[in-house]
């Protein structure tokens, strides 16, 4: 049975481990270098407030008022951020993941366009699959049409790079999907534009065996716990 509105939490507020998926990715964010951060809320957003007041790292916040809408609006809503200049990440808030998952996604000095793909992934209709060919990232969707031709295919973490002219152009997607209402729909749509377009070539690094997991349902949480949790100790605590 599905909760009430109001018995639910963020996602990013669950706890394992004695701490949030929030809290974990801010540790893991400043102890890797990056200070600068920005959280796009909507769902609840007073309850992500409230853990942040306890945090040391204070994220700058934007708030999307729709945001039952579709993610592309929560992108759009920060379109500032996206477009101050230098490298940005964008990170889905719901994953539970290894440190050398950010380390391998921040890693290198040079402006880049980079994703993540883990190429063991249960196939279906749910993960969002990165097809690959000839080293080029030529998909990103969660269904495939039957004829793609690719050598490589993977799951992506949800964790994208871009360099300062591929996050303007990002932010600026973004704006054409809310102009023309297209902002149900999920960002990875956005990011698959950005990638066909071909204008600004994408890295695609593998995180295949490092343990992660995005948390969609009941039984993510579980395997969380149970499975992902235990190999992360060290990695977080320590």
């Amino acid at each position: 049975m599905r909760q009430p509105a109001d018995q639910q939490i963020p996602k990013c507020l669950l706890r394992f481990g004695g701490m949030s998926l929030l809290e974990r990715h801010l540790t893991l964010l400043t102890r890797l270098g990056v200070h600068e951060v920005v959280l796009a809320l909507g769902f609840r957003h007073e309850l992500v407030r409230t853990e942040l007041e306890r945090l040391p790292l204070q994220p700058e916040i934007v708030l999307n008022e729709a945001f039952d809408l579709g993610s592309v609006l929560t992108v759009h809503t920060a379109a500032d951020a996206l477009t101050r200049g230098g490298d940005v990440l964008l990170m889905d808030a719901d994953v539970l993941y290894h440190e050398h998952i950010l380390q391998r996604l921040i890693a290198g000095a040079r402006p880049v366009n980079r994703l993540l793909i883990d190429a063991e992934f249960e196939t279906g209709d749910e993960p969002v699959k990165v097809c690959v060919l000839d080293g080029v990232p030529i998909e990103l969707r969660k269904q495939l049409v039957p004829s793609l031709q690719y050598d490589k295919i993977g799951e992506s973490v949800g964790f994208f790079r871009f360099d300062e002219s591929g996050a303007r152009r990002l932010a600026s997607l973004a704006a054409d999907y809310v102009a023309s209402s297209r902002a149900q729909l999920p960002h990875e749509e956005v990011v698959r534009d950005l990638l066909l377009e071909r204008s600004h070539p994408f890295e695609v690094i593998e995180v295949t065996g490092l343990p992660w997991i995005e948390i969609d349902y009941p039984e993510d949480v579980s395997r969380a716990e149970r499975e992902i949790l235990p190999q992360l100790q060290v990695a977080v605590e320590g």
